[in-house]
């Protein structure tokens, strides 16, 4: 047996008695909160980009996936040969990582000089568009979160709304997993000992202990890169992918071009709001929401 809970694992294998693999990324950090709480002692205005902290998950089936793992690896081949590049920063070679900064700033395989960066964009776009998910998003308001009193770990609360929404969003009698990037043994140590409490210990709302064991089979952590660099988890790359147009549509209240790429994925869409895309810590939001 599996004992997933007693420490964070990683995993390679999709088993056969599981329906979902949710993949989870975010946008923002919890490091922000200093400079955010001294800001509202100061009275001094606070930085947009520094102001949300966003979790996304990107609910698959094990057909959707399978498409979805096959149609970035052509993407991949295209681009580069079999889907290498030399890193001269690391002085190797790796396979490719669609990684979204890196994209942004035309960084690494995504710079001008070692692709047709307008044409791989426009590739990119079609292929996301064809990925069929089910995308689920929490937002913090991290400046109102501070003035309402709320002291708990950011990414805690946030992943207690996202897995709420998971429940919701997945059928019954269907059992998932869920994968997110490690991000150090130190921190991904806490945030599953928490999550275990939110699943075997402790009542969410509507839902209880027995439905979050029910559907939630594991929580991994695991890096974009496996395998010396050799091949990439594409859930990973995909929740990246989703999570950044989604933290920029609720920063600035406007859908740009890549958020409407990906909108008909959201979770009760076209009535995503509070469904698949929920902003914690609104006005109208009290301290006993959760």
């Amino acid at each position: 047996m599996n004992e997933w809970w007693k420490h964070p694992q990683k995993i390679k294998f999709w088993k056969k008695n599981i329906d979902y693999v949710m993949f989870v990324d975010e946008n923002g950090s919890e490091g922000k909160l200093k400079y955010i709480s001294k800001q509202i002692i100061n009275n001094s205005s606070i930085n947009l980009d520094d102001k949300f902290f966003t979790i996304t998950g990107c609910i698959f089936n094990r057909k959707d996936y399978s498409k979805m793992r096959n149609n970035i690896r052509k993407l991949k081949n295209k681009y580069w040969n079999n889907g290498y590049y030399f890193d001269t920063k690391n002085q190797e070679s790796r396979y490719v990582c669609l990684h979204s900064r890196d994209i942004r700033r035309h960084d690494g395989a995504f710079n001008d000089s070692v692709i047709n960066y307008s044409l791989f964009i426009n590739d990119l776009t079609t292929t996301l568009s064809s990925i069929n998910c089910t995308i689920i998003s929490v937002t913090i308001d991290l400046e109102l979160y501070l003035k309402k009193g709320f002291r708990e770990s950011i990414y805690e609360k946030a992943f207690d709304l996202l897995i709420e929404r998971y429940i919701y969003a997945t059928k019954s009698n269907k059992k998932g997993i869920i994968m997110l990037e490690s991000r150090g043994k130190s921190n991904d140590k806490i945030l599953l000992k928490h999550i275990y409490e939110v699943i075997y210990k402790r009542r969410q709302k509507n839902i209880s202990t027995g439905e979050f064991k029910s559907k939630i089979h594991g929580v991994y952590f695991n890096p974009k890169w496996y395998d010396r660099h050799s091949s990439t988890f594409a859930g990973l790359e995909i929740a990246d992918l989703f999570s950044y147009p989604i933290h920029q549509y609720i920063k600035y209240n406007e859908q740009n071009p890549s958020f409407k790429v990906i909108k008909n994925k959201l979770s009760g869409y076209p009535d995503f709001q509070n469904k698949g895309v929920k902003i914690f810590s609104k006005e109208k939001d009290d301290k006993n929401h959760l």
